[in-house]
C-alpha cells in the first residue's frame, strides 16, 4: 500500500483516478479547493486536504510524506493567457517545488496533453522525439507546465503523461458527440474530413498512469529530451467522421447525418461564444482557441513506447470502449436507447437468464 496524493481529483479524470488507486489498496489523499464538489468521491473515502496549487502551505502539507503524487490539475479553458498561465504552468511548478522540498521528494506523475505538442498529420502520429510545436493558448501553457516541471527533474523523480482526446463515463465534453448522434443522428464535423485524431478511454488512461508510476523513466531538465515522457492513446486512430460511425453504432444507429461545418463558420461561432464568456467572466469550451486547434490539422499519436517501456497493454478495441461508454450514459439516463439497442440488450438478457 503506498500513500498517494492526487491532485484534480474532482475532474473527470481524477475521480477515475482515485478509484483505481482505492481500488488497488493505496491510502490516497486529495488536494481539493473548499468549493469543490465532493460528492461523487465521498463514497470511495479518500482523505482531504483543503487547497489548491496557488497556496504553497497547503500543496507542502499535502505532499509530505507521500511515496506518489499524481497531478491532474489544471484547465482546459480560460479567459485569457494568465488564465491558462495560473492554472497549467504556476500549478505545476507549485507541485514539483513542494515535492521537491519534501523530506522524502515522492514519485510525480504529471498529466500533460497532446496539445502541448501540437497537431501531427494525417498519415503519421506524433511520436515523443519529434519537437514540440503547440499552436493555441491551452497547448502553449501545457507545454509550458512540463518545462516548469523539468526544473525540479534533478530533485524529483518525474514522468510525464500526454493523453489527447479522453472518453468514457461521466465525460461531458465528449457526451457531446453522443447527444448528437443519439438525438437527431447528426454529427457535426468541423474543418477537413481526412483530419485524423487520437483517443483514449479514462479507465485505460487511469491504468496508464499507474504502470507510468511503477515503470516509467524519469524526465531530465533538458526540454528537448524525451526520456520520461509519454502518449497515451489506443492505437487504432479514427478521422472524426469514422468517431462518428463507431458512436452511432454503440447506439444502435444504422444511418447519421455527417454535417461539414466550414471552418470560417466555426471561426464565427467562436468569437460569438468568446465574447458572451468574457461578458459572463465563465469561459466556453468553444473558443476561438479551440477553433485554432481544429484548424490546425490531425491529433494523433503513437503510444509504442509507453507500451515497451512499462509493459502496459490495451485491454480492449476502441469500439468495445466506446460501446462501453455509451451504455453508461443510457444507463444514467442522458440518453435514452435507440429501439435496436433496447432489443439488443433484451436479447442478451435473456439468453443470460436461460
Amino acid at each position: 500500500m503506498a500513500n498517494v496524493l492526487v491532485t484534480g481529483a474532482t475532474g473527470f479524470i481524477g475521480q477515475h483516478l482515485v478509484r483505481s488507486l482505492v481500488n488497488r489498496g493505496d491510502d490516497v489523499t486529495c488536494l481539493v479547493r473548499p468549493s469543490s464538489d465532493r460528492g461523487k468521491l465521498r463514497s470511495l473515502e479518500p482523505n482531504f486536504v483543503d487547497g489548491d496549487l496557488g497556496d504553497e502551505r497547503s500543496v507542502r502539507e499535502a505532499v509530505e510524506g507521500m511515496d506518489l503524487v499524481f497531478n491532474l490539475a489544471g484547465t482546459t479553458k480560460a479567459l485569457n493567457e494568465r488564465g491558462f498561465h495560473r492554472a497549467n504552468v504556476r500549478g505545476a511548478q507549485m507541485i514539483a517545488k513542494c515535492a521537491a522540498g519534501s523530506a522524502v521528494a515522492p514519485k510525480l506523475v504529471h498529466v500533460s496533453s497532446l496539445a502541448a505538442t501540437g497537431p501531427s498529420t494525417a498519415s503519421r502520429p506524433r511520436v515523443e522525439t519529434d519537437a514540440a510545436a503547440p499552436v493555441s493558448r491551452y497547448g502553449k501553457s501545457k507545454l509550458a507546465g512540463e518545462v516548469a516541471i523539468r526544473q525540479f527533474a534533478d530533485e524529483v523523480n518525474v514522468s510525464i503523461v500526454r493523453p489527447p482526446i479522453v472518453l468514457g463515463p461521466g465525460d461531458r465534453d465528449g457526451f457531446q458527440i453522443f447527444k448528437s448522434i443519439s438525438t437527431w443522428s447528426l454529427h457535426l464535423i468541423a474543418g477537413l474530413s481526412d483530419q485524423r485524431f487520437s483517443v483514449i478511454h479514462v479507465e485505460d488512461l487511469c491504468n496508464t498512469l499507474l504502470h507510468v508510476a511503477d515503470s516509467g523513466q524519469r524526465v531530465v531538465s533538458d526540454p528537448t529530451d524525451h526520456q520520461g515522457v509519454y502518449f497515451a492513446a489506443h492505437d487504432q486512430i479514427p478521422t472524426y467522421a469514422e468517431l462518428g460511425q463507431m458512436v452511432a453504432r454503440a447506439l444502435g444507429k444504422r444511418h447519421i447525418i455527417k454535417l461539414h461545418a466550414p471552418i470560417p463558420m466555426i471561426w464565427g461561432i467562436a468569437a460569438v461564444s468568446e465574447c458572451y464568456s468574457q461578458i459572463r467572466r465563465r469561459p466556453h469550451i468553444l473558443s476561438l482557441d479551440k477553433v485554432r486547434e481544429a484548424n490546425a490539422g490531425s491529433w494523433s499519436c503513437d503510444a509504442g513506447k509507453l507500451c515497451r517501456e512499462t509493459g502496459f497493454e490495451f485491454p480492449k478495441s476502441l469500439q468495445e470502449r466506446i460501446d462501453e461508454t455509451a451504455r453508461w450514459y443510457i444507463n444514467k439516463g442522458w440518453i435514452k436507447a435507440s429501439s435496436r439497442q433496447s432489443e439488443s440488450s433484451s436479447s442478451h438478457t435473456g439468453a443470460a437468464s436461460s
